[in-house]
């Protein structure tokens, strides 16, 4: 069976009937559509597809440090408190309020040191302990590492001792917690005093 139906018209002439045309046809013609329909190209032949982005990776957050050393207290210490005084003034202006808060910054800084202390103190002998037990096992170069090493955390606890004097004398680098604290405190007394009187004018 042929595809379309041929049908004689009145001339006797065959010809295929518009009817029939479109029954075989898999959609109906519209007035607008040409012999020749546009062939539709996928987009991915022109434009090439982006890279595919790798799963970002977690932030790592910052891992407190588990030994109370040196650079333990020095990130202490490096602190920058002159928000939270800011924030402090804010919720209380009172002087009282600001001092009680910097004798416990001073306390809090106290508490540190003495931990410090307290790890190099134990750190140290058990570094002697291992002096002295490689030295009786002939180990001369590891001893003379382990010299070295001891040197260094000697220096460094010196370094814990003088923050720790000038802590007590109230001078020094632990004074800069301290100072950023007032400071902010003093900036909210001020934006206090600016919201409720001098604002007004």
């Amino acid at each position: 069976m042929s595809l379309f139906n041929f049908k004689t018209n009145t001339n006797g002439n065959g010809t295929v009937s518009d009817t029939d045309m479109e029954k075989s046809l898999p959609f109906t013609p519209s007035e607008n559509t040409s012999t020749k329909a546009a062939v539709e190209i996928p987009e991915k032949v022109f434009i090439e597809p982006p890279p595919k982005s790798k799963a970002p990776k977690a932030v790592e957050q910052p891992t407190t440090r588990s030994v109370n050393d040196l650079h333990n207290l020095y990130q202490h210490l490096e602190q920058n408190l002159e928000k939270k005084g800011y924030e402090d003034a804010l919720i209380n202006p009172d002087s009282s309020y600001m001092e009680e808060n910097i004798r416990f910054i001073h306390n809090e800084l106290q508490l540190l040191i003495a931990k410090v202390k307290t790890y190099y103190s134990g750190y140290l002998r058990e570094i002697d302990f291992h002096i002295e037990t490689r030295k009786r096992s002939g180990m001369l170069e590891t001893v003379d590492e382990l010299l070295s090493h001891r040197l260094t955390v000697v220096e460094e606890l010196q370094s814990v001792i003088t923050i720790d004097q000038e802590t007590a004398e109230g001078k020094g680098i632990s004074q800069n917690l301290v100072l950023g604290y007032r400071k902010g405190f003093k900036n909210g007394f001020a934006a206090i005093t600016y919201n409720t009187i001098l604002g007004r004018k």
